[in-house]
């Protein structure tokens, strides 16, 4: 079968530039002056004013006297200049208005201020996927002024997120120049919640081998494929459907325990928070027991389990005399300051402000 010719992709993304256009069409509108002026200066003769006059009222079609009476060279050269100049100045006329008017001009605009935005983002999370469940991740972390971008290819959902004003890419993220795109070296994680667990493997698997150490999280709609997922490289993978009806389930027989839960881990909450954090290694608390420490005399934080050891077991309550060990996860309770101040003991090379973004500290 013959193959139809077409332009390489990557040439298409430069045409659909308007700006890109806006140069060409200015180049060839130079070339054609430039080509005119040398013309009449060989074939007529004229010095090289009068023959940048007749190639620019040549062009204009405006109608008009020549410099001289032109030989038949001369008139046939002017008859190849006004067929090619008017296709060509058409060009360039209608070329320069889209670039002012067209809808075209100003979504790449949006598109360049969007990728500026997001190149300048630092630990900020990727949601791939903007259904249901990605837009509710979206929602919170619109809430809470959390950083974030979100990979999306569905035409309507993308009008959604320009509608909202949402940093975005455009594109399957299981592809790595569209992960790269969203900035994923910076990111300090990737949560894949497309509808299909198949794409959130790829996307998984994309983004495992261009950061092998990034926070994964993926969704999975079958148990079946939650270890396919966790073989592709997701750190974590939940299954909303059997979270959910888990969930459902334990409210039922607990709905207090469940509504204090959920009060806790809002991330607008700004009274009491449910928090972890890693034990630095450059903590001056480590190798201490956590009566020796005694962090929450020290911070006002209570903390409700220890995760740690080789299992990566939690310890609820942790004992006076565990110790606290580099690598460690503490999930603490506490206001935004003592959580804040806690932070700041146990990670001091990287401590966290636990207080929403634009409220007061002092």
């Amino acid at each position: 079968m013959k193959r139809r010719w077409q332009l390489h992709p990557r040439a298409r993304d430069i045409f659909r530039n308007p700006f890109v256009r806006l140069r060409l069409a200015l180049l060839l509108g130079f070339v054609l002056v430039a080509l005119g002026t040398v013309g009449y200066i060989v074939i007529e003769h004229y010095d090289p004013l009068d023959a940048l006059y007749m190639t620019v009222i040549t062009l204009s079609t405006v109608g008009y006297e020549t410099v001289r009476p032109l030989d038949a060279a001369g008139k046939i050269f002017t008859i190849g200049l006004i067929l090619g100049g008017i296709g060509t100045a058409a060009w360039v006329f209608t070329t320069v208005i889209e670039v002012f008017v067209s809808e075209q001009t100003l979504r790449y605009l949006a598109r360049r201020r969007m990728d500026r935005i997001i190149g300048a983002l630092r630990r900020h999370y990727i949601v791939c996927g903007y259904g249901r469940i990605g837009q509710q991740i979206a929602q919170g972390y619109t809430q809470n002024k959390v950083p974030f971008v979100v990979i999306e290819k569905d035409p309507a959902r993308l009008e959604l997120l320009r509608e909202q004003d949402i940093p975005h890419v455009e594109g399957d993220a299981a592809d790595d120049d569209v992960l790269r795109q969203a900035n994923l070296a910076h990111a300090a994680a990737l949560i894949a919640v497309t509808p299909t667990d198949a794409v959130n493997t790829f996307i998984v698997l994309s983004a495992r081998g261009l950061r092998p150490d990034l926070l994964i999280i993926a969704r999975a709609d079958t148990l079946q494929n939650e270890a396919k997922l966790y073989r592709a490289g997701a750190s974590k993978v939940v299954s909303p459907h059997v979270l959910g009806g888990r969930w459902m389930g334990i409210t039922a027989l607990n709905p207090a325990v469940t509504d204090f839960i959920t009060a806790m881990t809002e991330m607008d909450h700004t009274q009491f928070v449910l928090h972890e954090f890693t034990v630095s290694r450059d903590s001056r608390f480590v190798n201490q027991t956590f009566g020796e420490a005694a962090l929450r005399s020290l911070t006002g934080a209570l903390i409700v389990a220890v995760r740690g050891g080789q299992a990566r077991q939690f310890t609820p309550n942790p004992p006076d005399t565990l110790p606290l060990l580099p690598g460690d996860t503490l999930v603490a309770i506490g206001s935004p300051s003592q959580l804040t101040a806690l932070s700041r003991l146990v990670k001091p090379d990287k401590p966290e402000s636990l207080f929403p973004r634009g409220m007061k500290t002092g």
